[in-house]
């Protein structure tokens, strides 16, 4: 089953709050400060294991991600399909003398369906697991210090960075910009490239329509930020941020 992926900030250091605290106690904190003193915790969801591998390289961060050893898999888990890979596309393939054309949809539904069968066969899921594709579906929970997320953005959102991983950056970049606007400007990395440039441009104007309704969510709960179709992002990831 195909999804679509989650971008949730669901945790961040209040800065207004957290400032007016210092200054309480004569502590005044600049820029500088607010990059090295302060964490983002997101809720990745729907991804797929390739572009949680991508994501966890980034090395001063910290992750929790889903479990493929203890939780059970079901006909349900989904895949994230590869926009280059056109939904008719057929391969032939040789099964035991027997040549068959299979797409993409039919070799992820064969590999569920033998993870499954190992499973029922009495296999461990620690050793049936070893059958999921890169493609398949994982939850990953990443918190950073905004001094490393503009590094992560700076990078991954960049017009050579894979599709997947990509689309994420600007949903992560997008969220952060409406959570801590005195914090999070324009990428260095625009100075450089007119690709991210204009993206960044896009993102301040769709981050300012959502001001309003972000402002009236009650505290605790999500806001949803909408990014498409302006931000032309290549698959969906929807973007949600809490308020506090």
């Amino acid at each position: 089953m195909k999804m679509a992926s989650k971008a949730i900030l669901f945790s961040y250091t209040n800065y207004p709050q957290l400032t007016a605290n210092l200054q309480e106690a004569g502590v005044k904190m600049g820029k500088d400060g607010m990059l090295r003193h302060g964490s983002f915790t997101f809720d990745l969801q729907g991804i797929s294991r390739a572009a949680s591998h991508q994501i966890v390289r980034h090395r001063i961060a910290s992750f929790s991600q889903q479990s493929q050893r203890y939780v059970r898999v079901t006909r349900s888990y989904g895949y994230l399909k590869p926009p280059g890979i056109p939904e008719d596309l057929k391969v032939p393939v040789e099964i035991q003398g027997h040549k068959v054309e299979l797409n993409l949809t039919d070799v992820m539904d064969l590999t569920r369906q033998a993870e499954e069968g190992l499973a029922a066969k009495g296999i461990k899921a620690e050793d049936a697991r070893y059958l999921r594709p890169n493609a398949a579906t994982t939850n990953i929970v990443m918190s950073m210090s905004p001094r490393q997320l503009i590094h992560f953005f700076n990078l991954r959102c960049a017009p050579d960075a894979q599709w997947e991983i990509r689309d994420l950056a600007w949903s992560m970049y997008a969220g952060v910009r409406l959570a801590a606007p005195q914090v999070f400007g324009p990428l260095p990395a625009a100075s450089e490239s007119d690709f991210i440039k204009k993206r960044v441009a896009i993102v301040d104007d769709l981050v300012r329509k959502g001001e309003d309704g972000f402002s009236g969510t009650p505290p605790g709960e999500l806001f949803r930020l909408e990014l498409q179709p302006t931000l032309e992002l290549v698959h969906p990831v929807e973007t949600f941020v809490r308020h506090y």
